[in-house]
């Protein structure tokens, strides 16, 4: 017999992470604080650190197309045979507006997923078959899953943190950018070093000149000064 439990918490989990990744996506991108407070599963201390990280890549799209790209997935329509009836995750009771209720949450806004826990259960006793496909299946008959919502999601997600992925891009770009301007910043700090030594010299030079003339000064004063007595 199916784990019908097991194959629950699964869901559960899946939303759980899910809005995890997308409530990052959001800290990352946007600069409102109201992003972080309305999480009420981190601590004082945990908000206070995803405060220090607001914003951080706001002029920076690739996490925006990110969120973009996994809430299409999310909504979109999956037809794994001819005859099926469950082929999107809004009927099984898991979307941005499962709860009901009218109007819109900060929380629906941001693109979070709610669960209608009853539908949820009702789908899991009778449509368990419905949701495996849902979420994985073999459109081509090779025995390979080549679509559904966990199948495009893995692929999407691995565009970007795979070995030489979008992330691994950026962050050799952001490397090189560094390395550049640590280069740059040497470059003129040996300038500086160089202006300033210059500057040194012809100041010691100049005041070492002031002192001579003072120093003949004083004595063609004291000379005249002689001369005057006599």
């Amino acid at each position: 017999l199916p784990d019908k439990e097991s194959a629950k918490n699964a869901l559960i989990e899946f939303v759980g992470k899910y809005n995890q990744t997308i409530a990052e996506l959001n800290i990352l991108s946007q600069n409102k604080p109201e992003i972080v407070e309305e999480l009420e599963y981190l601590s004082p201390d945990e908000k206070e650190a995803k405060q220090k990280v607001l914003g951080m890549f706001l002029s920076d799209f690739s996490l925006t197309n990110a969120k973009n790209q996994l809430q299409n997935i999310i909504a979109s329509q999956y037809k794994y045979s001819e005859t099926a009836v469950i082929t999107m995750l809004d009927q099984i009771g898991i979307s941005t507006n499962a709860s009901g209720g009218g109007g819109y949450t900060p929380s629906r806004l941001r693109g979070y997923l709610e669960i209608d826990e009853k539908k949820l259960d009702a789908n899991i006793e009778n449509h368990l078959d419905e949701l495996k496909n849902l979420f994985g299946y073999d459109s081509d008959g090779d025995m390979i899953i080549d679509s559904g919502i966990a199948y495009s999601i893995d692929r999407q997600l691995t565009a970007y943190v795979q070995s030489g992925g979008i992330i691994a891009g950026k962050t050799n770009s952001l490397d090189g950018k560094i390395k550049t301007s640590e280069s740059k910043i040497a470059r003129l700090e040996t300038q500086l070093n160089q202006k300033e030594s210059e500057l040194r010299a012809k100041y010691g030079q100049m005041e070492s000149t002031l002192n001579s003339l003072e120093s003949q000064q004083n004595s063609i004063s004291n000379f005249s000064n002689s001369l005057n007595k006599k």
